[in-house]
């Protein structure tokens, strides 16, 4: 299991696939946005995220499968890291007390575009460094 686990995890096409939902991710939380959108398709965009999410989760296992019994491979990556935070924040009900936090970590997913490309991982690495030096 672990060696198919891996295959997947390397294939350039799970890579492009996760980026691709990553992208209609966005266009369906600028949709949310729209308050006649929100009206007429809410149910659907509702079950996209939902799917898109299950996906997320799939991957992280996958990606978790593949490094096992050595998860410091996985949770010792800060980008991996990033990715699964945001996965778990976003499984927390819009509801009560995690109003506030559940809508910005669904925001939070489309900048995990960054940890599929390692030029932008550079530049966002790049920014941290001159924000933090202003300072």
């Amino acid at each position: 299991m672990r060696q198919q686990a891996q295959r997947i995890a390397e294939l350039r096409g799970f890579e492009y696939f996760i980026v691709a939902l990553i992208l209609i991710n966005a266009v369906i939380l600028g949709m949310e946005t729209s308050s006649s959108l929100e009206a007429d398709y809410g149910r659907y965009l509702h079950w996209g995220n939902r799917l898109i999410l299950a996906v997320f989760i799939i991957e992280a296992m996958i990606k978790i499968v593949a490094v096992a019994p050595c998860l410091r491979l996985y949770f010792g990556h800060g980008w991996n890291l990033f990715d699964f935070s945001i996965s778990v924040l976003s499984l927390m009900p819009a509801t009560a007390q995690f109003a506030t936090i559940a809508p910005p970590a669904r925001l939070l997913r489309v900048f995990a575009l960054v940890t599929h490309s390692p030029e932008l991982r550079l530049i966002v690495c790049y920014l941290l460094q001159f924000i933090s030096r202003m300072g």
